[in-house]
């Protein structure tokens, strides 16, 4: 089997072990990488993770091509365990089937989709895609594993101001309700949108569109809740929509798919939790978080 570089784009040396801080390597095996045979290949693979530890680095991509990714999130979605989260801190949505529920799934060309009840994912996996962790090696606790895409192959377009985007094409989940409008969260990593029908919640967004997602949260707020439209998570990989009612603040998350949106959190600015730094060279796709 064919294994993938460890690059992360990030190609500096450090000064005291002659490692590269972004994929552990020395300057030698990183000239010969493409010359050795794959044996030689593989156990530098086995080294990188206690290099990048000893450098205090937590990010190392993993060994996987394209292949593998795909056949990671096609088991995963299969057996219908562990959550995939997109978005960002404060704003994402969450695929996961609630108990006694299944995920049927399905590949259209490079695109994977699954659908549960309450919810649907699609994701676009390709030669653009990386898998990394930042967790240990562990055999008592499967890692967290992010899916990022190249940089400058991410073609997301957020705005910074509510926006309407009209008719949604690219809807996961049949229904009525299609009008799609951005929140205007002006992130580059992901967006969120929701999809509406006529009536209040859309009028309230109508009369928020050219307003930042601050300044129209009181506008919008309660009739998002009272009607709780499908929520779209979009990023450079894929989307992730969500139905179901949207809980008030002080309510516990319902099981299977749902979606946080909490303005405290997303004023962090972080893409990804705290000890999950990616690369500049990768934007944020997923995080697949195995079940407890």
């Amino acid at each position: 089997m064919n294994i993938a570089s460890p690059c992360t784009g990030i190609c500096k040396l450090d000064e005291t072990t002659n490692w590269c801080l972004g994929c552990g390597r020395d300057g030698h095996e990183i000239a010969d990488w493409r010359k050795q045979p794959e044996a030689w290949r593989r156990a530098i693979w086995d080294e990188i993770p206690a290099r990048l530890g000893q450098m205090g680095v937590a990010c190392h991509r993993l060994p996987w091509m394209t292949e593998d990714v795909r056949s990671f999130v096609l088991s995963t979605l299969a057996v219908g365990k562990g959550t995939w989260v997109m978005g960002v801190v404060g704003a994402v949505a969450e695929f996961t089937a609630a108990p006694g529920q299944q995920v049927s799934v399905r590949e259209d060309g490079e695109d994977i989709v699954g659908h549960t009840l309450g919810g649907a994912l699609r994701m676009r996996i390709n030669d653009d895609v990386r898998a990394l962790t930042f967790d240990p090696q562990n055999a008592d606790r499967p890692p967290r594993i992010v899916l990022a895409v190249k940089r400058e192959r991410g073609h997301l377009s957020g705005s910074n101001q509510v926006k309407a985007l009209g008719e949604d094409s690219s809807a996961l989940i049949n229904e009525e309700a299609n009008a799609l409008y951005d929140l205007g969260l002006g992130r580059k990593e992901a967006r969120f949108c929701v999809r509406v029908s006529k009536g209040p919640a859309q009028q309230s967004l109508e009369a928020s569109v050219g307003l930042s997602f601050i300044e129209s949260l009181p506008k919008i707020g309660g009739s998002l809740i009272a009607e709780s439209p499908t929520r779209v998570v979009e990023t450079a990989l894929g989307r992730l929509e969500v139905q179901g009612a949207i809980p008030p603040p002080d309510a516990r998350s319902p099981e299977g798919p749902h979606t946080h949106l909490l303005p405290d959190h997303l004023a962090t600015g972080r893409a990804l939790p705290v000890g999950m730094d990616l690369p500049p060279s990768y934007l944020p796709g997923a995080i697949y978080y195995p079940p407890r």
